[in-house]
């Protein structure tokens, strides 16, 4: 795991906490999960590989991020209320104001006892704490390839974070595929365990058209064009022949790829 990479994805976590907190928390609108990833990709731009593209069309340091703040939930400092938004915590605002050091945030975040506005530690204690911290949600790693014999049928791991009980693209290609349009339970995308994608494949004819991702049948959890919960329709045109469907939980966007190999 890069340097570069702990450090970075643990100041975007600090900065995620810096935004929630200027938030107004009398507002009657609070702001979104897209919205405060944005402003700490902003604060803390992403460099070198962290702005790789992913599978999943996402940048290789964002959904590091994404996937990184379920610390933060589990710590019990900001909540995620889906359409509702996001918010810091009491718990949040007093670890901000206890723990100006990233290093000591992060190690507070992660349950070990830090006497408040202590001392930063020495430049070489702080990637391991923040490592520590941050194990399993900075590395993002690429697609692996497929494995037969020795290790076929072994165990895959549970999810790094937890995933919907079933995704489907809803959309105009519904009639195209002999299903209804529109329809939140029709075309099902199948959850990839190794490298955490919902994906399907699809003969699609030619034409232009319209879709969004529905959450576990309904339409009471969507997301549209850029991830956006609720957003606005995504549309393609097509030119015909296989057609594969990407969706990556932890940033809720999809990307297409012709080819099925994937």
């Amino acid at each position: 795991m890069a340097k570069n990479s702990i450090e970075n994805t643990a100041l975007r976590l600090k900065a995620v906490l810096e935004v929630l907190a200027a938030e107004d928390p009398s507002a009657e609108r609070r702001i979104s999960r897209g919205e405060v990833l944005s402003a700490a990709v902003t604060r803390v731009p992403l460099t070198g590989t962290e702005a790789e593209t992913l599978a999943s069309g996402a940048a290789r340091g964002e959904r590091a991020l994404a996937t990184a703040t379920g610390k933060l939930v589990k710590a019990g400092w900001i909540t995620k209320e889906g359409r509702a938004g996001w918010s810091i915590t009491a718990s949040g605002r007093r670890a901000l104001q206890d723990f100006p050091d990233t290093a000591d945030l992060l190690a507070a975040m992660n349950g070990k006892a830090v006497a408040p506005a202590a001392a930063s530690p020495a430049a070489a204690e702080v990637e391991e704490v923040v490592e520590e911290a941050l194990q399993d949600s900075v590395a993002v790693p690429e697609v692996p390839q497929e494995h037969h014999g020795a290790h076929a049928g072994t165990e895959r791991p549970e999810p790094s974070f937890p995933q919907p009980g079933a995704v489907v693209i809803a959309g105009t290609l519904g009639s195209a595929l002999g299903q209804a349009d529109w329809d939140p339970a029709g075309l099902q995308l199948t959850f990839d365990r190794n490298d955490e994608l919902w994906k399907l494949t699809a003969d699609l004819p030619a034409g232009h058209y319209e879709y969004k991702v529905a959450l576990d049948g309904s339409w009471e959890e969507n997301y549209g064009r850029h991830g956006h919960r609720d957003g606005a329709n995504m549309d393609m045109a097509h030119d015909g022949g296989p057609l594969t469907f990407l969706y990556d939980h932890a940033t809720h966007t999809v990307v297409t790829k012709p080819d099925v190999n994937v």
